[in-house]
């Protein structure tokens, strides 16, 4: 994916912001929210007939009610203020991608190292421990996993992380499989 330079100022800017008032998880949270918010509700909130102070309202309900339910964060003032600002300057179509680049930001600045792992069934405490420990050999940080089940893999998992794509998995490995069939039928 491909991010806007719209979307890293404002993302390094919050990031600034939170660590400032060492709040960076809080305000990763309230940034993933409200990039869930946008996407069930874009067509109201990019509308351009909407008038700021309706969205507004609406975004400051919506996050009170959807956080008294479920979660355990503060909606404050200072993230308000940051969602105002993104709608008075119209930059609400780059909320998912401030989310996105504000998570993996926090991630580094931790001096740890954002990994996708997909798996073909939920992983153990001793596969992640084994998939923590190959990650940390190969580029001397933490992971952060973000996990995600694909059952088509039939099983193994697919890493990726430092720009690099690892793909330990049955559909893998018969994919590849199929590959070199088919070049030596050509060939």
């Amino acid at each position: 994916m491909k991010y806007s330079v719209v979307a890293g100022k404002y993302a390094k800017a919050l990031l600034l912001v939170a660590k400032k008032n060492n709040n960076i998880e809080n305000y990763s949270q309230l940034l993933q929210l409200l990039s869930e918010i946008y996407n069930h509700f874009s067509v109201f909130l990019s509308n351009p007939t909407e008038k700021l102070e309706k969205k507004l309202k609406f975004l400051k309900i919506t996050f009170v009610e959807v956080l008294d339910e479920k979660f355990k964060i503060e909606y404050d003032a200072i993230f308000q203020r940051f969602v105002e600002i993104i709608f008075e300057n119209k930059r609400e179509k780059y909320i998912p991608q401030m989310s996105s680049l504000f998570k993996f930001s926090a991630i580094e600045e931790e001096n740890k190292i954002p990994v996708k792992v997909t798996s073909a069934s939920v992983l153990t405490k001793e596969e992640e421990k084994i998939l923590k420990e190959f990650v940390e050999n190969h580029v001397e940080k933490e992971p952060v996993f973000e996990k995600k089940i694909d059952s088509s893999l039939i099983a193994g998992v697919v890493l990726e992380f430092a720009g690099k794509k690892l793909d330990v998995s049955v559909k893998g490995r018969l994919e590849k499989i199929s590959r070199e069939v088919f070049s030596l039928r050509k060939g």
